[in-house]
């Protein structure tokens, strides 16, 4: 009986001293958690626009043990909603806010007016090099390096430059592609088109079908997603040259119904932030050695360098 005793007893005590042991171990990892809060604030209606971007930031969230989150604002709001929807975040215990805005130059200016430059990181949309607190690609870089592909590659003798916007990232690619295509065999017109869904996709095929132009060079993803579908319907197929970053454009390369893609890596780029704001945003453009875009065509989409870029979430 008295044996009985002296094990029950000794149970319980391993019991209280285990619980205690996981108490400790659990506060002390509770005290080590860094609770830093990144928000990203992006302009769109359609999240999967950013997936790659999102799974970047979680990455790096997750090595860091921080918490990560995604705000849209609407396309409608513009951006006054991008800017009530930063503040607010700020006001709500936001430490850091990661912006893809809509416009640049005027949110640049109110992070500016506002003193909020330290806590604010500029990503994707934007000047390159302007800004000591952004993550950018070099659009001119990418448009001169993707000018040149084509000008080796294209057997065109004229392809038509389009867009639906004229945003400051687009107006700098469409300006080095003109640029660089300049001195070539290459003739070069540039469209702007109407956004409307039914519109740009007659607008594309009746522009493919007329036989005025060898192929399309796309500067967004409405142009992109036109003239893939354009393609798909054609008697006579033409050329497709885009700038894109969507899951959807890795698709119609996969599928052949575009020749090459200059694909802005997101994934890097939500990666980096959230690195950045972490180390209090002192990383400057010109210390980091990679691109952030690449240039793909069927021969090099599945090789294992652009794999894991254009195929994020493929193990």
């Amino acid at each position: 009986m008295k044996n009985k005793k002296l094990i029950t007893g000794f149970i319980v005590a391993v019991v209280l001293l285990l619980v205690v042991e996981s108490y400790i171990y659990i506060n002390n990892n509770r005290q080590q958690k860094n609770h830093t809060k990144i928000t990203f604030v992006v302009t769109g209606d359609n999240f999967d626009n950013y997936e790659n971007m999102i799974a970047g930031a979680e990455t790096a969230a997750m090595d860091e043990d921080c918490f990560v989150d995604f705000i849209n604002s609407p396309t409608e709001y513009g951006i006054e909603g991008e800017i009530e929807l930063l503040e607010r975040q700020l006001t709500d215990g936001a430490d850091y806010i990661v912006t893809v805005s809509s416009d640049y130059e005027a949110m640049k200016e109110y992070v500016n007016k506002a003193n909020v430059s330290g806590k604010v990181l500029f990503v994707e949309n934007g000047i390159y090099g302007d800004l000591k607190n952004s993550i950018m690609v070099d659009d001119k870089e990418l448009a001169g390096d993707f000018a040149n592909y084509i000008i080796e590659k294209s057997k065109a003798s004229k392809l038509l430059l389009v867009s639906t916007k004229e945003d400051i990232n687009t107006k700098t690619l469409r300006t080095e592609i003109e640029n660089a295509l300049e001195g070539s065999d290459i003739i070069l017109e540039y469209r702007l088109l109407s956004a409307t869904t039914g519109t740009i996709n007659q607008s594309m095929y009746n522009l493919g079908q007329s036989g005025f132009f060898d192929g399309f060079i796309t500067l967004d993803y409405e142009t992109l997603e036109a003239a893939a579908k354009a393609q798909s319907k054609l008697k006579k197929s033409v050329e497709v040259y885009s700038v894109d970053n969507s899951k959807e454009a890795v698709y119609y390369l996969d599928s052949n119904l575009i020749n090459a893609l200059a694909f802005k890596d997101d994934y890097s780029m939500g990666f980096l932030a959230v690195k950045d704001a972490l180390a209090g945003n002192l990383r400057k453009q010109s210390e980091s050695d990679e691109k952030l875009y690449y240039i793909s065509d069927k021969e090099t989409i599945h090789s294992d360098k652009l794999e894991k870029v254009l195929f994020p979430f493929v193990k």
